[in-house]
């Protein structure tokens, strides 16, 4: 073949003699002269190299996908067989991805100058993918009938048949005229070639091909979905407006990816103008953490109509949890506010083996609430203390998970933030709104983790109203 392309290219060899010979290829081949120019492009390269037209330069000056030959004399040959096209397409067409990126590049990467995806949609209308003239891809809807108005496309729809040409278009959004050659796609769905003339073994080895992959991303979908609604139950709530208080917080899981994590916070506001309270930490991380941090805090919030007493509240959840099954053990302190009619706020705190809360006064003084508790969810019999805080105009309340002060520094993984540093970052925040506070404290903390891995990091701050 190289041999008769250089006397080709040396004696004048009449061209057409060589289409005659690569028209039968099983391969796509396309010549360029010396110049650059497109000289031979059997059927096949119609379809493989779309951007390959006789007399014009070929696009990429003769790079991109298939094999290179050289012919001599400045001739080249470009080769590219169909299962070669079809594993190129299939690469990009097997990353998981969301259903509309898929059928997207179905679109694109289909061996047609012009393609369209029909495909089943929702209240049984039927989507309509297509290029724009703008070269994007965009969908249109419609009824099906529509698709009666294309004689032969329901029968592909429908696998009655393995393939049509579609020679009356109808009302259908196409965005194309012409001949299309149609094969079935997904159930009730088909793909549809402009522009070419293609063995339609090759549209239906795409075809196949794409199903799977749109599928695929169907299932994606719908598990993605499933995710985010059980997700959603599980992050926190916006926090409400109290009377008298400044609420602010941050949330910090150790997986990003899930965005969800074992620590846990709500605020309950009461009609009578007070408002329970809740930071709690369940041992673990991910996603069978955030499961149980979930139970939590749906048992609390059912708790709380009967009791709104921190101390027996406690107790109550513990039972709960227990007769739940209860495996993973859990820290937390629970409380109550009400806003002073002379100014301020006052608070009733009780905890189960969690860090000790932290007030911020309005003079800088850093004080610790000292309330005692065992771990929830584990033991029959377990005490809790309550006690009761004053938060002055101005003073600040701080609930934390163990993240913060067990966050390990960069370049020393041995080293702790600890206690007493985060006692001196709240201190530096006299004077300071509850959401600078909460920002302050959340910069501090990972200035010292770097990009370090880190503990599930949370926090609740409370302030009272000046």
């Amino acid at each position: 073949m190289a041999q008769g392309y250089r006397q080709g290219a040396d004696t004048g060899l009449d061209l057409d003699a060589w289409r005659r010979v690569v028209e039968g290829f099983h391969e796509a081949v396309v010549v360029l002269d010396p110049e650059g120019v497109v000289r031979v492009v059997n059927p096949l390269a119609s379809a493989l190299f779309p951007l390959a037209r006789t007399g014009s330069a070929l696009p990429g000056g003769g790079t991109g996908p298939g094999r290179r030959e050289d012919l001599g004399g400045g001739w080249v040959a470009w080769y590219r067989g169909v299962d070669d096209y079809l594993d190129e397409a299939a690469r990009p067409l097997a990353a998981p991805t969301d259903r509309a990126g898929v059928v997207r590049a179905v679109v694109e990467l289909a061996p047609a100058e012009h393609t369209v995806v029909v495909l089943p949609g929702a209240r049984g209308r039927l989507e309509w993918w297509r290029r724009t003239p703008g070269g994007d891809v965009a969908v249109a809807r419609t009824t099906r009938q529509v698709a009666g108005t294309a004689t032969g496309l329901t029968a592909v729809l429908e696998r009655r048949v393995g393939h049509a040409e579609l020679t009356e278009l109808g009302e259908g959004p196409w965005g194309a005229s012409g001949v299309g050659v149609a094969v079935p796609l997904t159930d009730g769905g088909a793909l549809v070639c402009f522009g070419g003339t293609w063995p339609v073994e090759l549209l239906k080895r795409y075809a196949a091909r794409a199903a799977t992959a749109v599928e695929a991303s169907a299932r994606y979908d719908e598990q993605r979905q499933t995710v985010e609604a059980l997700r959603a139950t599980l992050l926190p709530a916006p926090l409400p407006e109290v009377p008298g208080a400044l609420l602010a917080s941050v949330y910090e899981p150790a997986h990003r990816r899930e965005l969800v994590g074992g620590d846990f916070y709500d605020v309950h506001p009461r009609e009578d103008g007070s408002a329970a309270f809740v930071l709690g930490d369940v041992a673990g991380n991910g996603l069978e953490a955030a499961a149980h941090s979930g139970r939590v805090r749906q048992s609390l919030h059912a708790l709380l109509v009967v009791e709104q007493r921190p101390a027996p509240l406690l107790h109550l959840l513990n039972a709960a949890l227990r007769a739940a099954g209860s495996r993973l053990f859990t820290t937390l302190v629970v409380g109550t506010m009400v806003q002073v009619q002379a100014g301020g706020l006052r608070l009733a705190m009780a905890a189960g083996g969690h860090p000790a809360p932290l007030v911020l006064r309005a003079d800088g003084h850093v004080d610790e609430v000292a309330v005692h508790g065992g771990i929830v969810g584990v033991l029959p019999e377990v005490r809790f203390q309550q006690t009761t805080v004053t938060l002055a105009p101005g003073d600040t309340l701080l609930l934390y998970s163990d993240g913060l002060t067990e966050a390990r520094k960069h370049g020393d993984r041995q080293e702790l933030f600890g206690d007493v540093r985060l006692k001196a970052a709240l201190a530096d925040c006299a004077g300071l709104s509850a959401d600078a506070v909460a920002e302050h404290l959340r910069r501090v903390v990972f200035d010292w983790l770097g990009p370090a891995e880190h503990d599930d990091l949370t926090l609740l701050v409370v302030q009272a109203a000046s």
